[in-house]
């Protein structure tokens, strides 16, 4: 039984031949059921929930399969592209400046995001979307502190335990946040609307944003860095609030306008997760304390 779960588990993580061609045709028969339904039925019933749940599923293990099928030579190629260049061959081999750079990339698109929810909000007189830009500006505040610290202080152990402790408290106010955007969005029933296939488009980006997130925040566990480690927790917090509005979104298109249990269910939710990373901070931040003391008094009695 054992040797016949390996055989279906590695089917899975390497899909090719035949299973990948069944694959692509189920996936395909549930896409178009879903939108035959659609058609048909508009009102939500127990087999739209069903046919949703798989068509989410199967879209993600087909962007997996891709990755699979395709990611090795990509990354082969752009691996001996960039070991040409002094700068990109370091960015390759130094893990804790490949976080940083990315970071910063990261970080402009953050303040052009926050930008446009701002002027959003000016223009619609949208507290919905002012909300989204004041959680926006917060992470943007905590991700440039953190940055600074990974650049100038890094070698300043009572910075960066500093650091982590404004993060845990800064998460704290986040999930206040979160659930000013969860009254917002039932308050306003039009407050998250995406035209035409840009809903779908936001759907995938959000997939990946959030499973990038926890990837990713899974790796730096395994480095000493508290910066990098912080920059992990940001961008899951991040990812997390994403998934909360794209529900939202999700809601007001295909939904039947009640929405208030979903959004204070999943508002929950995420607000607990944030308030675990911040816990975690915290935690963090004492164990840097205390081994700075420990430090310093073995320095003394030396």
């Amino acid at each position: 039984m054992k040797k016949f779960f390996a055989v279906i588990l590695n089917k899975i993580r390497y899909p090719q031949g035949k299973f990948l061609v069944c694959f692509c045709i189920v996936f395909m028969l549930t896409v178009t059921g879903t939108v035959l339904l659609l058609v048909s039925v508009p009102r939500m019933t127990a087999l739209h929930c069903v046919l949703y749940a798989l068509s989410a599923v199967g879209l993600a293990y087909f962007i997996f399969a891709a990755a699979v099928a395709i990611a090795p030579k990509v990354k082969a190629g752009v691996i001996q592209v960039l070991q040409r260049h002094s700068f990109t061959a370091q960015i390759l081999e130094n893990y804790n400046l490949r976080t940083i750079v990315f970071a910063t990339a990261g970080f402009c698109v953050n303040i052009a995001y926050a930008v446009f929810q701002t002027v959003a909000g000016i223009l619609w007189h949208s507290a919905w979307n002012m909300a989204i830009a004041l959680f926006c500006a917060v992470l943007i505040a905590l991700k440039g502190g953190v940055l600074f610290c990974g650049i100038r202080q890094k070698t300043d152990s009572e910075r960066q335990q500093k650091t982590c402790t404004v993060c845990g408290f800064m998460f704290n106010l986040l999930t206040v946040a979160i659930a000013g955007i969860v009254i917002l969005a039932n308050k306003e029933q039009t407050c998250c609307e995406y035209a035409g296939i840009m809903i779908y488009v936001v759907a995938a980006y959000t997939f990946w944003k959030i499973v990038s997130a926890i990837v990713r925040l899974a790796r730096a566990r395994r480095q000493d860095g508290v910066v990098i480690q912080a920059i992990r927790n940001i961008n899951l917090v991040s990812a997390l609030c994403s998934v909360l509005v794209l529900q939202i979104a999700l809601i007001q298109k295909f939904g039947d306008g009640n929405q208030t249990v979903a959004n204070a269910v999943t508002g929950g939710v995420v607000a607990l997760l944030i308030l675990s990373i911040s816990i975690c901070m915290y935690i963090k931040s004492a164990r840097l304390k205390i081994s700075r003391k420990n430090r310093i008094c073995e320095a003394e009695e030396h």
